[in-house]
């Protein structure tokens, strides 16, 4: 594809994923290279025990486009990506996961729509996750049908400009963070560009998110943000511009 002249920072998010971390992160290099104009990788090791953050300080010292955000300890997926996103300083930003499921080369699709849009939302076309996977999925998207009026189906990988984080304040700690996120963008008018992906199977560990305790925090995350977003939006309608439906 064409060169973009877009500036980008990508966002990876890492708890414990040494065997898969260094490919993805040179993945991503060799789709800045190829793709953008500019671009940066800020990796968040979120409190490894696994020598994950090694790994990121030695391609951190290989090239100055990576840099790397280290937790003291396991803060959860929204505090990793609030952090790589407080140090994104290119004009766009997106975000990956740590484990490759999503590869970088997905990017690709979201950069034509990045000239006439602020946001780029996806959807997944599939995912390569198993029966598990698919069912924890649609009882989330039951769940966030009921508190949020919206089923919430897009992904974590999405692109928007830097600027927009200045206008709103992120508190989820969990993967909800995913959905507080673009809503937000949604409730102060943007406009996205809609764009469909796939994720693969994770070639190394486990999921990180599908435990029951960790379903009952992002529950008590998703009432809070029905309080702050659903239940004070003008009118208080769901079907406005704050519930996130793909046209």
């Amino acid at each position: 594809m064409e060169r973009s002249p877009i500036s980008i920072s990508v966002v990876i998010m890492a708890y414990n994923e040494r065997p898969a971390i260094e490919a993805q992160v040179r993945a991503t290099l060799a789709f800045l290279d190829r793709c953008v104009g500019q671009g940066e990788v800020v990796a968040v090791d979120d409190g490894s025990r696994d020598g994950t953050g090694a790994v990121l300080d030695a391609l951190a010292r290989e090239d100055s486009r990576v840099r790397v955000v280290h937790h003291p300890r396991n803060l959860g997926m929204g505090v990793a990506i609030r952090s790589g996103y407080q140090a994104a300083s290119l004009d766009f930003v997106t975000q990956l996961p740590g484990d490759g499921q999503v590869r970088p080369d997905t990017l690709e699709r979201f950069l034509p729509h990045l000239s006439d849009h602020d946001l780029v939302l996806s959807t997944y076309a599939r995912r390569g996750d198993g029966l598990v996977r698919f069912a924890v999925t649609r009882a989330y998207w039951t769940i966030a049908r009921l508190i949020l009026g919206n089923r919430c189906e897009f992904t974590g990988t999405m692109v928007f400009r830097r600027a927009l984080l200045d206008r709103i304040r992120i508190v989820s700690d969990t993967f909800l963070v995913n959905v507080e996120v673009p809503l937000k963008f949604l409730r102060l008018g943007v406009k996205p560009a809609w764009v469909t992906i796939e994720a693969s199977a994770r070639a190394h560990g486990r999921s990180k998110v599908l435990s029951a305790r960790g379903i009952l925090r992002v529950v008590r995350e998703m009432l809070a943000l029905r309080r702050e977003i659903v239940l004070t939006s003008p009118g208080s309608d769901t079907g406005g511009g704050a519930t996130g439906n793909r046209p």
